[in-house]
């Protein structure tokens, strides 16, 4: 990278003044000491903006550079496979979060009617008016719910009704 440097004719004062780095910790990496470099993101940040001044590809440069000089505690990247369709693009996942199960379903359905036939009988037994009734029930029910047992009561049921089904066809087909 030294070499490629001085081949351009560019000083490390320049580099630093245009990244806004300092040019102390580029000298350093020229030497090969990166102690005093930061972790994490800033680190490849700054090594992108140098590999960036010099000319050179981005990206080969810096999985390189994270292969000589592996941040504590992880362990030496290996090579990246060379692109030849330019540089990578990231997409997001789908709609995962819109995706449901059966049992997501029917477990929601169960907690709607429990939650209304606790609400309609608190509220006539304490003459409540059904909206104070239903916002009692409600968070009462699934505080505690999620307190016990990590999900809502018919959740957890359904969830080990299931197990229980699968428990059984495994003891069957032995």
């Amino acid at each position: 990278m030294k070499d490629a440097r001085e081949r351009r004719g560019i000083t490390l004062a320049d580099i630093a003044e245009r990244s806004k780095v300092s040019g102390r910790l580029y000298a350093a990496l020229e030497r090969g000491d990166v102690a005093r470099w930061p972790m994490g993101i800033y680190r490849r940040s700054f090594f992108r903006a140098y590999a960036l001044a010099l000319g050179v590809p981005v990206e080969a440069a810096l999985s390189e550079f994270l292969l000589l000089f592996p941040e504590e505690g992880e362990q030496p990247m290996s090579p990246a496979p060379a692109t030849s369709s330019g540089p990578l693009r990231m997409t997001l996942a789908g709609r995962t979060w819109l995706r449901t199960s059966r049992l997501q379903v029917a477990a929601a359905l169960i907690d709607v009617m429990l939650v209304a036939a606790i609400t309609s009988a608190v509220a006539w037994w304490m003459l409540l008016g059904i909206g104070n009734a239903a916002a009692v029930v409600t968070v009462i029910y699934y505080s505690l719910a999620t307190a016990c047992l990590g999900c809502t009561p018919s959740t957890w049921w359904l969830r080990t009704r299931e197990y229980r089904k699968r428990a059984k066809a495994f003891r069957l087909a032995r």
